[in-house]
């Protein structure tokens, strides 16, 4: 798994540089105007359940790698509770009737949002073992890099309001610890797993391939914040840009 470990690190630290991870991190702005994308995430936190229980999880297979990631689908399937309390702390728990609900969450603006669940789902279907693992290793690592920056984030909110949050905060940043969960010494059991030179190759593309679903949804969540807030870039003095398209994954 050395390649892939390599490759991951890569990729962290191109989604590191996206607009929304140096949003967040603009001291400039006002805490609670940095966590506006929030609703947005919704279709994604939600759905990220359904991945981890329908999608990662097999519990008929007697294979050792899918037994670790049946652990970790364990530790990792209910996070979205954390996420609706923070709406509410936030204040971001809208009145919106089931209609307007909808037509948010599941109109053209969250398109991305949505395909990253439906191209996990895709990506893991009828994978090997070892290439599925990779898989989670390349989600959490996103994790990392996302809940690193929210979690500073969280604590600048608390600082100004007294609040704390949980999916934003460290309750939720300790579980997001870059690996798999539910498994004592998994960092060592990673590097058991030897992969053909094939399968190596296909997951070296997987892993490509859920960093580039992820960076195209922060840069949907950020089209998000920038149209709620309007706010303007602190070097520039002009408004905050998407990205005209999302970074390519780094090659081999």
């Amino acid at each position: 798994m050395k390649r892939i470990s390599e490759r991951i690190e890569k990729n962290k630290q191109s989604l590191a540089q996206t607009a929304l991870m140096l949003f967040v991190q603009d001291r400039s702005i006002d805490p609670r105007r940095r966590f506006s994308f929030v609703p947005c995430m919704a279709p994604f936190v939600m759905g990220f359940s359904d991945v981890n229980k329908y999608g990662l999880r097999d519990d008929a297979s007697e294979d050792p790698v899918q037994q670790l990631i049946n652990a970790h689908t364990r530790e990792d399937d209910h996070h979205w509770g954390m996420y609706l309390k923070d709406l509410r702390t936030l204040e971001l728990n809208s009145s919106l009737d089931l209609n307007g609900a909808l037509r948010m969450l599941w109109g053209e603006d969250r398109k991305k949002t949505r395909q990253t669940v439906y191209g996990l789902m895709a990506l893991i279907e009828d994978t090997h073992p070892g290439v599925r693992m990779a898989v989670v290793e390349a989600i959490e690592a996103t994790g990392d890099v996302a809940f690193t920056h929210f979690s500073q984030l969280a604590d600048e909110f608390k600082e100004s309001t007294g609040q704390e949050l949980c999916y934003f905060g460290h309750i939720h940043k300790e579980l997001e610890t870059g690996h798999a969960m539910g498994t004592e010494d998994i960092e060592a059991k990673l590097e058991e797993i030897a992969l053909s030179p094939e399968l190596e190759q296909q997951a070296l593309a997987l892993v490509d391939k859920v960093f580039a679903l992820f960076a195209s949804m922060f840069e949907e969540w950020m089209a998000y914040a920038q149209r709620g807030t309007q706010v303007q870039v602190r070097a520039s003095n002009l408004p905050l840009q998407v990205p005209a398209r999302t970074q390519q994954p780094l090659s081999a």
